[in-house]
C-alpha cells in the first residue's frame, strides 16, 4: 500500500502539500497524535496545515515527509 500511495502522490506533482500530507497521514492509518509524536511538530500545526489555516515553513514541511521518505522539492506545473 505504501509504494500506491507514494506513487498516486508522485502522479499528481500539483497536488498541495496539505492535501499530500493528509493523504499520506490517513492512508497509512496515523492519527493526528501519533503522528505529531512520530515528527516533532505539535498536533495543533498538523491540523492547521491540512485545514489550509497555515502554511508550514520548509523546515516543517520537511519534517512532515521525512517519515515516508520524501523531501520538499521543486517541479514544473506544466506536464510539457
Amino acid at each position: 500500500m505504501r509504494k500506491a500511495l507514494l506513487d498516486e502522490i508522485q502522479e499528481q506533482p500539483g497536488m498541495s502539500l496539505m492535501v499530500a500530507l493528509r493523504k499520506l497521514r490517513t492512508r497509512t492509518r496515523l492519527t493526528v497524535a501519533e503522528y505529531s509524536k512520530m515528527t516533532g511538530v505539535a498536533a495543533r500545526t498538523i491540523q492547521n496545515i491540512e485545514a489550509g489555516r497555515v502554511n508550514p515553513t520548509i523546515k516543517t514541511a520537511d519534517k512532515l515527509l521525512q517519515p515516508f521518505g520524501l523531501a520538499m522539492g521543486v517541479c514544473s506545473k506544466n506536464s510539457e
